[in-house]
């Protein structure tokens, strides 16, 4: 993955970025708030990232912009608001949030998006979690979680390294504590079942038995597992309910741009009030002009791969009801034994016979889930070994580029995010950041660009910052990297060693807090107007 270039703004105002090469890019100016920071996160913001933007800037009202070239073609992506409208190989689809766009991403083999557990299901990892492998912002910086902590944590980006690097996409201690647990009830039930036998045997009056545990603590934890099932599918139900909503609105959308094409070969439309023939679609944040047939059906063909994408959300969703109404209809047919008293008791339906049955089959159920238990915890040691390997690996690779960068420097790394109460002063966690998303990058050999807002300030020594930089050309990728200089040491020659093997940007001339200018604003125009949008406040 190359970003080719960049644009944000809107009718008033624009910037328009078309200098990045292939290789090192250093964008650097004498003083804070000249752009960079708005540069480095409307590229990513246009491509599903968090809003992370400087404060008092409006980016609701503003269109960004991102061409890029990825696995060796080139795909240009525009953004406004939650809205997304991505053009490849000739086609163009529209997208109304990011969980859209991030399938969308998946579905195309456009990025490796791996699947990490949450909540106790399998997700496709959020794409800000995702961009925190190559992506440094500025702002929210915090070593010892994600970035864009809140609902993904430090845990999530490292199951999806290990995902990655093709660790088992199960979290082994979750599924061994269940089987733990489920062992520990089989046992209680065995326990019970036989003390029923012995009851029948010595008197088959066992009323008093039933009084006794009838509201034992067993009941109520089968009450609170029934409840969740209950409450996860109704969930599932209105999400698909949801998604089938949104289809039909789609379905019924096609029908209407169809019916308005026939129209139009037939006679002209227009407008009763103001005599206009141009007729808009409005999807959220941006307008389309349908009456122009090349517009009509790019539109026609997002909502078509909209559609197809509904229906296989729906199917999805279709499939994880049938497996938690399959689990609910399993529990109340195998009710835990004391709840099962009180039923069975009360209609008088099982004999001593069936509890001879039902003893036996709670054996043979034992005997399997203490060996499923051995095998998985088999599986977790042997996962839990290659993840510590791997995080091993990657620490002493940040240790090494530390030391490379600052030799008498006291800080150690011993694990990929720093302690919860563990603070950085000075150039520390900038050489953090460094030393980390390189780390990665050596590790995996990925394909995506080192992005990197602020990788230096003043703290950080020229000396320092040399090493730095011959590290990042000699990884032979991309590399798009943003410093601020002290006015004592800004020149605009700053960077001319380096000339032939990096590319040097330099935004001093930018007006301060003011980076938007009305002179790229048509630039701005021709790039949303060619994805058929109409470029308006």
């Amino acid at each position: 993955m190359k970003i080719k270039s960049i644009a944000l703004g809107n009718t008033e105002e624009a910037y328009v970025e078309e200098r990045f090469s292939d290789g090192v890019n250093i964008i650097f100016s004498d003083d804070n708030n000249k752009g960079k920071t708005l540069v480095m996160q409307g590229m990513m913001y246009a491509m599903g990232n968090l809003p992370i933007f400087p404060k008092g800037f409006n980016y609701r009202s503003n269109y960004f912009y991102c061409k890029a070239e990825i696995n060796d073609e080139e795909i240009e992506f525009l953004r406004r608001d939650s809205s997304f409208l991505v053009k490849r190989q000739g086609v163009q689809y529209s997208f109304d949030n990011v969980t859209e766009l991030k399938y969308f991403f998946v579905d195309k083999n456009i990025f490796e998006i791996p699947q990490i557990s949450k909540d106790e299901h399998m997700v496709i990892a959020d794409l800000n979690l995702f961009y925190e492998l190559f992506f440094i912002g500025q702002d929210k910086r915090n070593p010892s979680n994600t970035i864009n902590s809140g609902y993904n944590n430090k845990k999530d980006f490292i199951n999806m390294l290990c995902s990655m690097n093709g660790y088992p996409l199960i979290d082994m201690e979750e599924i061994t504590e269940e089987n733990k647990k489920r062992i520990q009830q089989i046992k209680s039930d065995i326990v019970a079942t036989k003390k029923l036998l012995k009851l029948f045997k010595k008197n088959p009056d066992v009323s008093g038995y039933v009084d006794k545990y009838g509201d034992s603590k067993q009941f109520d934890a089968f009450r609170m597992k029934v409840k969740k099932l209950y409450d996860e599918i109704s969930e599932y139900k209105k999400r698909r309910n949801l998604e089938y909503n949104r289809k039909e609105k789609l379905e019924s959308l096609v029908q209407e741009l169809n019916s308005l094409n026939r129209e139009i070969e037939q006679g002209n439309v227009v407008c009763a009030k103001c005599g206009s023939d141009k007729i808009i679609y409005k999807n959220k944040g941006m307008s389309f002009e349908v009456s122009n047939a090349y517009v009509r059906k790019q539109v026609l063909s997002s909502i078509a791969y909209q559609i197809a994408q509904k229906e296989e959300i729906i199917h999805e969703y279709s499939y994880k009801l049938q497996q938690l109404q399959d689990e609910l209809k399993k529990i109340l047919q195998e009710v835990p034994v004391e709840l099962h008293k009180i039923l069975l008791f009360s209609e008088m339906i099982l004999s001593e016979i069936d509890y001879d049955n039902k003893l036996k089959k709670l054996c043979e159920q034992l005997e399997e889930l203490q060996a499923n238990d051995k095998n998985i915890s088999n599986s977790e040691k042997e996962a839990k070994q290659k993840c510590r390997e791997m995080k091993k690996d990657i620490v002493s690779r940040m240790n090494k580029l530390y030391r490379e960068v600052d030799p008498q420097g006291r800080t150690f790394f011993d694990d990929i995010f720093t302690k919860k109460d563990e603070t950085y002063s000075g150039s520390e966690e900038q050489e953090y950041y460094y030393s980390r998303i390189l780390a990665i990058s050596d590790y995996f050999n990925h394909s995506y660009p080192l992005l990197i807002d602020c990788y230096r300030s003043g703290e950080i020594s020229s000396q320092k910052e040399d090493v730095m930089i011959k590290n990042f050309i000699s990884r032979k990728k991309q590399v798009i990297i943003t410093s601020t200089l002290k006015k004592e040491e800004y020149t605009a020659h700053k960077y001319d060693q380096y000339k032939g093997n990096a590319n040097v940007i330099d935004y001093s001339d930018n007006e301060s807090s003011k980076l938007l200018q009305p002179q790229y604003v048509a630039q701005l125009g021709a790039i949303v107007e060619s994805f058929g949008v109409m470029f308006e406040d």
